[in-house]
């Protein structure tokens, strides 16, 4: 990565590359491209080329992404003990 792929992500910016969506997301540039051809992230290549896609993703795709990985809250409960079923007596007669 070179310095122009760790500038911040502005606002006017409407169209991200994988480096710019993987900073923003906290992983690495080919898990964004691995999403893409998957097709669970959205992109559009502006690549003319053979050659390696030149993906752009939307901040409405990355938004849309995020909502649909979004796990549901877990409520916390109470502890559970396990009662274990009562041991039977092989020995009464040594008590």
């Amino acid at each position: 990565m070179d310095n122009q792929d760790l500038k911040p992500i502005h606002p006017e910016e409407h169209l991200l590359t994988p480096n710019q969506a993987a900073i923003y997301l906290k992983v690495t540039a080919e898990q964004i491209r691995s999403l893409i051809r998957k097709g669970q992230l959205s992109a559009v290549n502006v690549g003319t080329g053979t050659k390696r896609p030149l993906y752009r993703i939307t901040r409405q795709a990355l938004n849309d992404f995020l909502c649909q990985r979004q796990q549901p809250r877990l409520t916390k409960q109470g502890k559970k003990f396990r009662q274990d079923p009562p041991v039977p007596d092989f020995f009464p007669h040594l008590k």
